[in-house]
């Protein structure tokens, strides 16, 4: 768990690597929903079932990058004060950490794994300014 609060910035930083992540994601999802409109735009094939596959997943493309443009974000340093708090998740049998934004977004924490780990990175936020 590398998180470290940097005074002079006023800001939280993480190295995670998931700017990184996020980059290849968003990268591939554009590269999906071109493919897709560029199979649906085939006019000389009628619409059939192929047409409707690429229509799904053209979708679902979207749906993709909506999350990843809108709602999270990868940033390395955030700003003490654009912090609402940091919570959790259970996905699949799974807890999720992340920080939850002002602007909306959230910041996934993937390197806090336990709960004693999500204790520790709760006290430092705590001990900031929550």
């Amino acid at each position: 768990m590398d998180i470290k609060y940097n005074q002079t910035t006023a800001s939280i930083g993480i190295k995670d690597g998931l700017k990184n992540h996020f980059f290849i994601v968003k990268l591939l999802l554009i590269i999906t929903f071109i493919n897709a409109v560029l199979n649906l735009s085939n006019a000389q094939v009628a619409f059939g079932f192929m047409k409707l596959m690429w229509l799904f997943i053209g979708m679902v493309a979207v749906f993709g990058l909506r999350i990843y443009f809108f709602k999270k974000t990868g940033t390395d340093k955030i700003p003490v004060d654009e912090i609402v708090g940091i919570k959790e998740r259970v996905s699949f049998s799974k807890k999720i950490y992340f920080i939850q934004l002002k602007n909306g977004k959230t910041r996934d924490l993937l390197e806090v794994k336990s709960e004693s780990q999500f204790k520790e990175v709760k006290k430092l936020l705590t001990e900031i300014k929550l």
